[in-house]
């Protein structure tokens, strides 16, 4: 089935608001985000509960979608990592459960297809922005519910599955690092030559 955003999706802009050293509610900046679009580090990005700020409480199944800035992604809101706002960088996807999961509109959102069509949307002159009327319009293919999750497990596991190859190459190139250190400084030495090919 083929729709437009604004069909299945609720779409507004997260609010502006100056980040604390404390507070009882995450307030999502890009710089928040990881390679692989996850959440990381909260350091004096918090922000108090008041009415202006409650209403832009993610909820389960919300999708945050940069719509200004160096870096356009989507990253599915879960309830795990605690109370959330995102900031005005963000559009706020309230995604229609009955139509679309949050995780597999990410997903598609971050596909690289819908990225070059983000990027040409929000072209500006030297920093992307999406217009919201552009946003609403931005079609989507939407599978069934059930084709939906089969997509998002794939996704997870192959996202696991680049985190762990990435800490592994991290592991290993410390190993390299550490083992040359201690050659180079007599802490140990080569026993065996390598015989050149």
């Amino acid at each position: 089935m083929i729709v437009k955003l604004d069909d299945i999706a609720e779409i507004q802009f997260g609010p502006y608001e100056k980040g604390q050293d404390e507070g009882r509610i995450k307030y999502l900046l890009a710089g928040h985000f990881d390679d692989f679009y996850q959440p990381t580090i909260f350091t004096k990005s918090y922000i108090d509960s008041s009415e202006k700020t409650d209403r832009f409480l993610l909820q389960n199944n919300d999708v945050i979608l940069a719509g200004k800035g160096q870096r356009i992604f989507a990253w599915a809101y879960n309830d795990t990592i605690g109370k959330a706002v995102p900031s005005s960088l963000f559009y706020i996807l309230r995604a229609k459960v009955e139509f679309i999961l949050g995780e597999y509109l990410a997903y598609y959102l971050n596909s690289q297809k819908m990225q070059f069509e983000l990027k040409s949307i929000g072209a500006g002159a030297t920093i992307t922005s999406i217009p919201k009327k552009e946003l609403e319009h931005l079609k989507l293919i939407i599978p069934s519910i059930d084709e939906q999750k089969r997509i998002i497990k794939l996704g997870n596991l192959l996202d696991r599955d680049v985190e762990l190859t990435a800490k592994l190459l991290e592991n290993k190139k410390d190993l390299k690092r550490g083992l040359i250190n201690k050659l180079i400084t007599n802490q140990i030495s080569v026993t065996k030559t390598v015989k050149k090919s």
